[in-house]
């Protein structure tokens, strides 16, 4: 059963799951970190007007405002709850309720557009692409962020291994193979169909976790999981634990990352 966009509606209703994902990153990664090149890829000046799609609880563009970006700061989300906690938490970004491939600002308004870790949520993602080329001007830059291929791979091995006694849990597979939707293989010929050029990157690092209740509650945050009943997902969860129990005898236990940036250019 893959998820619907209602289903991705009510996961994102409010940022409390997503902050678990959030905060596991934080925690546990070792190796280089995400904002420093996505800093580097964009190369902000200071001045430029910036929309950023899938803003969840506007952490990016609160950061740039907070690092003393001058020009406007946009954030857009789905998600009406995510949209009223950034506004809240950020007074000094705009934030708007709308969707990806219907964005509600004139032709030619930002010189920015990011969509970070978002686009394989989108139903129709060249219908997406298309409306970021429309809202940016001539020589606006879009930055992609999303999972590369096989990312997070031994995390998913482990929740292989639990399929057959726990069928619930190939609603997990199937989420991965959903952000297989946007990566850098299938993604690059789509940017390059909308803008004409794109330049793909790839960061590799790691998530290291010391025991397994960090795993558990990241995987518990997932959608899959949480619109299970709860009996039905404490039993998940515990066969999970059986699972990764084996992968912590020697100590810590290392899952790799990979994320893929898509880089271009409006002519």
């Amino acid at each position: 059963m893959s998820i619907q966009p209602a289903e991705v509606a009510a996961q994102y209703a409010t940022d409390r799951n997503l902050r678990v994902r959030i905060e596991t990153h934080e925690q546990y990664t070792v190796g280089p970190r995400l904002e420093p090149e996505v800093d580097r890829l964009l190369s902000l000046r200071g001045d430029e007007a910036l929309l950023d799609v899938g803003t969840g609880p506007g952490n990016f563009p609160g950061r740039l405002r907070a690092e003393g970006h001058r020009g406007r700061l946009v954030g857009v989300d789905l998600s009406p709850g995510m949209v009223e906690r950034a506004a809240s938490t950020y007074p000094g970004v705009e934030f708007v309720e709308a969707s990806a491939d219907a964005l509600p600002f004139p032709n030619g308004t930002f010189d920015l557009l990011t969509a970070r870790h978002m686009l394989y949520h989108v139903p129709d993602v060249s219908a997406a692409l298309a409306e970021f080329m429309r809202v940016l001007r001539p020589g606006g830059r879009f930055l992609a962020v999303t999972n590369a291929t096989g990312y997070m791979g031994e995390l998913w091995e482990a929740v292989a291994e639990v399929v057959p006694e726990q069928p619930a849990l190939a609603g997990l597979l199937e989420s991965r193979a959903g952000s297989a939707v946007f990566s850098e293989q299938n993604g690059e010929p789509l940017v390059r169909g909308a803008f004409g050029n794109v330049e793909v990157g790839l960061l590799e690092n790691a998530l290291v976790f010391p025991t397994p209740e960090p795993v558990l509650a990241y995987l518990g945050s997932m959608t899959a999981l949480q619109r299970l009943p709860d009996k039905d997902r404490l039993q998940v969860l515990s066969a999970l634990r059986r699972a990764l129990a084996p992968r912590f005898l020697m100590g810590e236990w290392r899952v790799s990352k990979r994320v893929a940036f898509l880089h271009a250019r409006k002519k």
